[in-house]
């Protein structure tokens, strides 16, 4: 055959049947390692848990299709026994492995090959390689070879998972010098360790504190919603100064202890809760349990003789009240209730959101103090109660805190209002809660009818909300009854994921679109100048990218 003489005058020395299965193994190899970097995407913005990580390649069913049906294909020719089927199927894999998107460059938000990331991606890589020879050089039929191989390439999420696991005593034992490394820094520079968490609210909370302390003194906060051990001890490793006299802390809640260990990496001189909530359903199951992991934050705190702000209205009343008894002085309340509130509580009162910002009155220790700030949201007056009574209690006098105030603006992608052109945008991609998709839709309605003589088209651009477990379709049939009495129109993605929410939409104008993008394209082409528009959350690639691979 001409493949024979082909090969016989390129490679003399070597024999067609020994180097094209090399030759296929090097290319499969080639292909996978590059499948394998498509899902370490979504495994590390699962936080590299590799159940989660399963549950989501079931859901999302990124299974291949387009590699293995060249495989099949050539199948029936006994492609790695015959020169002219095997180089056809290398190829074909050299092309796949060519459209293979890079999830670096292309995603919504990117992968970010931290040194963890590298380190999964190549021990998996490593592990795969042995099988794929193994596969490619064994005696065995040719159709038996080809099932072996299609199964393979559609079983490389466990070779990652596998790979995390033998990484996990180097991964514990990096951890625990980079904490141990930031634990010492805090002990010697000796800030003010301020801790932050709750279900909805601790980001921006912690940007309005961050903006009141920053008046007064050098303050460093977690950025963003870095609110793990690792990203904690990377801010104070490389950003914490000798002049800092406050940091501020953000502590997530990933699962019971979590919160603790934070405590332990940043031991908190103060803290505050801002809500316990629905948010964490998928994880925690429960209020209570939500509850508990909160409450680790307080403990900390009170066993180092400091005291812990609690938002009560955001904490239904028997999560807190039986906490707050047991230790009733180390606890300072913020609510709109003066019923429940002692000496050295804050109330909030006096709620007014108009167009140009919100408005309130806080009042502790019977001192009353206006509030005047250009951010929008009554769920923002909490926060800003919060913020509030946490500075006071470092001892920032309230005429200095409310001149802060007043300058504020909302943490990036939260309630943040902004004016394209004649166009306002309400950019709340990143509050992802029940009670602030609520307050959304409320400043969509407060700006689109501003002017009660020229109502503005209010346009709602939503994929629901994520992580609410059993709660997930009551809670999305409120949210879509509601929308439709907020918005003129709905833009609904995924709607396949938020079943419940779209038909109770239905109400109003409703279009579905299964991307993001799409439904940006669709604006694009029906948008008005004075349309009022809000993104109230953005699902990351793990749900909305389409993983036809």
């Amino acid at each position: 055959m001409w493949w024979h003489l082909w090969f016989a005058t390129l490679f003399p020395h070597w024999s067609a049947s020994v180097f094209l299965p090399l030759a296929f193994a090097a290319t499969t190899a080639y292909f996978t390692t590059l499948r394998l970097r498509t899902y370490l995407h979504p495994f590390q913005q699962e936080e590299y848990d590799s159940p989660r990580l399963l549950q989501w390649w079931k859901d999302k069913r990124a299974y291949d299709r387009y590699a293995s049906l060249g495989l099949a294909i050539g199948a029936p020719f006994g492609f790695l026994q015959a020169s002219a089927p095997t180089l056809t199927a290398i190829l074909w894999l050299v092309l796949k492995a060519r459209q293979e998107p890079d999830p670096t460059t292309t995603a919504k938000k990117a992968l970010v090959l931290t040194q963890r990331a590298r380190h999964i991606w190549y021990l998996a890589a490593g592990l795969n390689l042995p099988v794929l020879i193994a596969l490619t050089v064994a005696p065995l039929p040719a159709w038996v070879q080809v099932l072996l191989l299609i199964a393979h390439i559609q079983t490389l999420p466990p070779y990652l998972m596998a790979a995390n696991t033998l990484l996990r005593p180097l991964q514990t034992w990096q951890n625990k010098k980079y904490t141990t490394e930031a634990r010492t820094l805090l002990t010697r520079l000796k800030p003010t360790t301020i801790g932050l968490t709750g279900s909805f609210g601790k980001t921006s909370t912690k940007y309005l504190l961050n903006h009141i302390l920053s008046a007064s003194a050098p303050t460093l906060a977690t950025p963003g919603s870095v609110n793990t051990p690792l990203g904690i001890a990377r801010i104070v490793r490389e950003q914490l100064q000798p002049n800092h006299q406050y940091f501020l802390a953000e502590m997530g809640a990933y699962g019971p202890g979590s919160i603790a260990g934070l405590c332990k990496l940043a031991p908190p001189d103060i803290a505050c809760i801002t809500a316990v909530g629905e948010a964490h359903y998928e994880r925690f199951k429960s209020l209570e349990t939500v509850a508990q992991a909160k409450f680790e934050l307080a403990e900390a705190t009170l066993a180092r003789g400091g005291k812990c702000i609690l938002n009560v209205d955001g904490i239904p009343d028997h999560l807190w009240q039986p906490r707050v008894a047991q230790n009733s002085a180390a606890y300072r309340l913020v609510s709109t209730r003066p019923d429940v509130l002692r000496d050295g509580d804050t109330l909030l009162s006096e709620i007014v959101q108009a167009p140009k910002g919100l408005a309130l009155t806080l009042t502790r220790n019977g001192e009353a103090t206006p509030i005047q700030t250009p951010l929008f949201g009554h769920v923002q007056a909490g926060n800003i109660a919060v913020a509030y009574a946490l500075a006071a209690e470092l001892g920032l006098k309230p005429k200095a805190i409310a001149a802060a105030l007043s300058t504020a603006q909302a943490a990036p992608h939260r309630l943040s209002v902004q004016q394209i052109g004649t166009q306002t945008l309400i950019d709340d991609a990143y509050n992802a809660n029940p009670q602030g998709f609520s307050t959304a839709l409320e400043t969509l309605t407060l700006l689109g009818h501003a002017d009660p003589d020229h109502p503005r088209r209010r346009i709602l651009v939503t994929p629901g909300l994520v992580e609410l477990g059993t709660a997930h379709a009551e809670v999305h049939a409120r949210l879509g009854k509601l929308s439709a009495t907020h918005a003129d129109i709905i833009l609904a993605i995924q709607p396949q994921r938020i079943p419940t929410f779209v038909e109770a939409a239905k109400a109003t104008e409703l279009h579905t679109f299964a991307t993001l993008a799409e439904a940006r394209t669709w604006l694009q082409t029906h948008g008005q100048p004075t349309d009022v528009i809000l993104l109230a959350n953005d699902l990351p690639d793990r749900y909305e990218a389409r993983w036809t691979l």
